[in-house]
């Protein structure tokens, strides 16, 4: 069981979302999936596999449970609709980029989020690893860590318990000036994984 039962809403349900909120409904959190497609093929797997536990709706659906907690895991391309659309929604809690912009100059979406949802606590979690490693983070090394950034306080202590019960060890290199500094790490498992082709279960963990 959790320490603290998290409300959160994953706002897609692809590779990504999908995995999370599999974990953590596991864990006991109160998960509920907007997508843009409740009938769409993603959503009927997560019915097929979760059954009654599965609660998967539209985006607007998902925001009126008053989640404390939002996972953006939607495609890249989609933050520059979403965010502005549901920006009253959204400002003003914890929000979880885990989109990746691949191609850009700038792999997160933290300046749409700022300029949206100046009221929201901003993290930068979960874009580290392809979805293998969030699935199975234990290695013959020991458990995978994953870096992230963001508010500090209270919110930063919900989204490191929601990073422990996904699986890896959470470690937190600053407020959300380290965005950068946490998209590098995706950047050299993109170079590893890709470019050295080193095979996708591959994460990094902090030795002391």
């Amino acid at each position: 069981m959790v320490t603290e039962r998290q409300t959160v809403a994953v706002l897609g349900a692809g590779n990504i979302g999908s995995k999370l909120g599999r974990k953590w409904i596991t864990r006991g959190h109160q998960v509920v999936f907007g997508v843009s497609d409740p009938k769409g093929k993603n959503a009927q797997r997560l019915r097929s596999d979760l059954g009654e536990k599965a609660v998967i709706g539209s985006v607007t659906d998902a925001l009126s449970r008053n989640p404390e907690i939002v996972v953006m895991a939607v495609p890249a391309t989609a933050m520059d609709t979403i965010v502005p659309t549901y920006a009253k929604q959204l400002d003003g809690r914890i929000i979880i980029d885990v989109t990746n912009r691949m191609g850009s100059q700038t792999m997160n979406s933290f300046e749409l989020l700022r300029e949206q949802l100046p009221d929201a606590l901003l993290f930068r979690a979960f874009n580290t690893y392809g979805g293998v490693n969030l699935e199975n983070p234990q290695f013959a090394q020991g458990v995978a860590t994953l870096f992230f950034c963001g508010s500090d306080g209270d919110a930063r202590a919900k989204v490191e318990q929601l990073i422990t019960d996904v699986g890896p060890e959470p470690a937190y290199i600053g407020g959300v000036e380290q965005v950068n500094v946490v998209d590098g790490v995706t950047q050299l498992w993109f170079a590893l994984v890709f470019g050295q082709k080193r095979g996708q279960h591959l994460a990094f963990k902090i030795l002391e």
